[in-house]
């Protein structure tokens, strides 16, 4: 695997281009990181949720459960809670739900049938999420979705958004000030794909100006990555005061692999220095749930331009989330 990385600083913007060659196994390089990842990965037949060192170290499964597919995991703001979701059943009679549990595996808790792509509010009150598509013919599609709804973790009530046309929406990323959820767009609304913006309190949506999937905010709230394509994470400046969010002329290539390898699901780590993603063989399915053979999570030092695999048994590893 040959990945292109490009290193960039927030106030320059400024671009280096290096040749990388993974590692073998786990290096050691992040052993004093406290924080964690979480990942889905395939074990007993099903999928499976791993809490893991960032240094490769310390795997421990949260879940095992054989008939069962634990998936998709989300840990609120604080560290204490993973929202995921759980199939069930095989073929058209598949079921994905909605559930939330502690995060040492203990106290499940169905908060939503037939309901994918959850994301959490920046204090940690509500979970948005969305509903499958059709309650009866299951999809695998992430953007096999109608709707977009909210989990308030104090009350238990779930409500609709105000507005009732939102529909295949997938990839929910709630902004740092509460005031947007963040999707993906595929077919529907009148857009062919597309990021938007939807008010949380409100009915209006606008795009971004980003072209890919799965939008990730930075710590510090001033940029954005995303999925440019299978092969390539593009960053930029966003302002969601501003149209479009994204400028054209700040978009950079942050991070490229060759053909014949994807890459997927970029995340921040909570103090902006490394990005945590996953990648396997191209014929791989990245998406929730999909097979994807000789998967690993790898992390990349945004500043040292230096990132190394945290699993090395390609075990269909996807989904990376840190823990704080």
């Amino acid at each position: 695997m040959k990945i292109i990385y490009a290193l960039f600083t927030v106030t320059i913007l400024t671009a280096s281009t290096i040749h990388c060659k993974p590692a073998e196994k786990p290096i050691n390089e992040l052993s004093s990181l406290k924080y964690r990842i979480i990942y889905e990965t395939f074990d007993n037949n099903s999928f499976d949720l791993c809490i893991i060192n960032a240094d490769g170290t310390g795997k421990k499964k949260v879940t095992d459960t054989p008939h069962i597919h634990e998936m998709h995991p989300k840990v609120s703001p604080d560290g204490k809670i993973i929202s995921y979701v759980e199939d069930t059943g095989e073929g058209r009679d598949r079921k994905r739900d909605l559930y939330i549990m502690n995060i040492d595996g203990s106290g499940r808790k169905l908060i939503s049938k037939d309901s994918r792509e959850q994301c959490w509010s920046p204090d940690g009150r509500y979970i948005a999420f969305v509903k499958s598509e059709s309650s009866k013919r299951f999809s695998i599609s992430s953007w096999a979705t109608k709707g977009l709804y909210f989990y308030d973790m104090l009350t238990g009530e779930i409500t609709e958004h105000q507005n009732k046309s939102l529909e295949h929406l997938y990839a929910l990323e709630w902004s740092p000030d509460g005031k947007y959820i963040l999707a993906t767009v595929l077919g529907g609304m009148g857009f062919r794909h597309t990021n938007i913006a939807v008010e949380f309190r409100g009915t209006k949506f606008f795009q971004l100006n980003i072209t890919g999937c799965r939008p990730r905010f930075s710590p510090d709230r001033t940029m954005v990555g995303w999925g440019r394509s299978d092969h390539q994470f593009n960053i930029a400046k966003i302002d969601l005061n501003k149209r479009p969010p994204v400028k054209d002329n700040d978009k950079i290539n942050f991070l490229q692999v060759e053909k014949g390898t994807k890459i997927y699901y970029l995340n921040w780590s909570p103090d902006g220095k490394y990005v945590v993603f996953s990648s396997g063989p191209a014929e791989g399915e990245q998406h929730v749930g999909g097979t994807a053979k000789g998967w690993d999570i790898f992390i990349v030092d945004v500043e040292t331009k230096k990132w190394h695999n945290v699993t090395t048994d390609g075990n269909q590893n996807k989904e990376p989330e840190w823990i704080k």
